[in-house]
């Protein structure tokens, strides 16, 4: 196809596209690598004058050195993990997990994490690498002699510069400090919208130097009343919440609010009786969300995403479809993709103790796996190049 008639396609039509040569791209990669750890074995590098297969890729291909030594580890790493490559072989593993794979990968895990990792998000494998990374004592010296901040006045915007480093361990307590003001930021009370979660992060910094933190220790949001009508909850008829206040809240911010938030909410009949009060029935105990965060690696499970997380998520939500608080039915989401299966229509099925697929609401799936390759794609693949990009069992 060429390229000017990819634009008579339909939107669905270029994302295949786009899917099935991603797919293509990381079986002639297998290939390739195959070839590469051959070629390093038999030190073929040396017919050029070459010192390692690393520089004669450099002075072969015009890679960057950066990537040719990552192409010879990768190499020889997956010449150990024959399940693993052959995922990556069949479409079914990226390049960027593949190579964050092989970090840690060994024969005697090989098997299982090919069954594994292909529902994992690259930013998942790439924290389970760092993860398994050891750390030295001399490692956490460095770090705790390198902490530092700066600041440079920016004569163009009238204002100053920050940049610094801080260990681990100190970073998580700014971090969750300048989070937690973040959250609590809302919406511009002019625009009606979120500002973008590095300018709230700004505007938490300059609270937290205006303010002692004394005054406000609180882990938790201060409490929000939200009251809804039960057939309104329940979708037999159209409506709003509303705060204490009177302040309309549209429906879909209800069942968000009600997914994960430190609310108070009231189901009240025709009549105005209360019918039932919760009183955050459905939020996850700490023990649970350190667990959800730790099966997450505190990144949003949006496939793509790699954010931090910042809500828990009922996968069958809580109030509407009685899906319990247990770890199988919670998902970590960042704010703006916790937004999207909201108010944007998303949903999300699967076990989230495994893998969850995400549906938009035109109907088009995604999961943290790349799309394979085709068996039909594969077998033309073969039948023009000769190569066999086929799995073990032939699938």
């Amino acid at each position: 196809m060429a390229v000017t008639d990819h634009q008579s396609c339909s939107p669905m039509a270029r994302a295949h596209a786009v899917e099935q040569l991603a797919a293509l791209t990381a079986a002639t990669s297998a290939e390739m690598l195959a070839v590469v750890v051959s070629m390093d074995r038999g030190e073929d590098y040396r017919i050029d004058g070459s010192i390692d297969m690393a520089a004669w890729l450099v002075a072969t291909l015009n890679l960057s050195i950066t990537t040719a030594h990552a192409w010879v580890r990768v190499a020889r790493a997956l010449d150990e993990l024959p399940h693993l490559r052959a995922c990556f072989a069949a479409g079914e593993l990226s390049w960027d997990q593949i190579a964050a794979t092989t970090k840690f990968a060994t024969p005697d895990t090989d098997q299982l994490l090919a069954r594994h990792l292909p529902g994992c998000t690259a930013a998942q494998i790439e924290e389970m690498a760092r993860e398994r990374k050891k750390r030295t004592r001399r490692d956490a010296q460095l770090s705790h002699e390198e902490r530092s901040l700066r600041w440079r006045k920016d004569h163009d915007r009238d204002g100053y510069r920050y940049s610094g480093f801080l260990p681990a361990a100190e970073a998580e307590i700014v971090n969750a400090d300048l989070e937690r003001r973040a959250e609590q930021a809302g919406r511009d009370p002019e625009t009606g919208v979120w500002a973008p979660f590095s300018q709230r992060c700004a505007d938490a910094l300059v609270d937290v130097c205006r303010q002692d933190l004394d005054v406000d220790p609180g882990p938790d949001p201060a409490l929000v009343v939200v009251h809804v009508d039960a057939d309104v909850l329940d979708g037999i008829v159209e409506g709003n919440g509303s705060t204490t206040d009177g302040v309309q809240v549209p429906l879909d911010t209800v069942h968000r609010l009600l997914c994960d938030c430190p609310i108070e909410f009231h189901v009240e009949g025709p009549d105005g009786t209360c019918i039932g009060v919760g009183r955050k029935d459905r939020n996850p105990p700490r023990w649970l969300r350190r667990r959800i965060q730790r099966r997450d690696r505190g990144l949003c499970r949006f496939p793509g995403c790699g954010r931090r997380i910042r809500q828990i998520h009922h996968v069958a939500w809580w109030e509407r479809d009685g899906g319990p608080t247990d770890s199988w039915n919670l998902c970590g989401l960042c704010w703006e993709h916790h937004h999207l299966v909201h108010e944007g229509g998303w949903t999300i099925k699967g076990n989230a103790d495994e893998e969850l697929t995400f549906v938009s609401p035109y109907g088009r799936t995604l999961t943290a796996r790349p799309p394979p390759l085709l068996r039909e794609t594969r077998q033309r693949i073969q039948d023009v190049t000769g190569l066999d990009l086929g799995r073990p069992d032939n699938s």
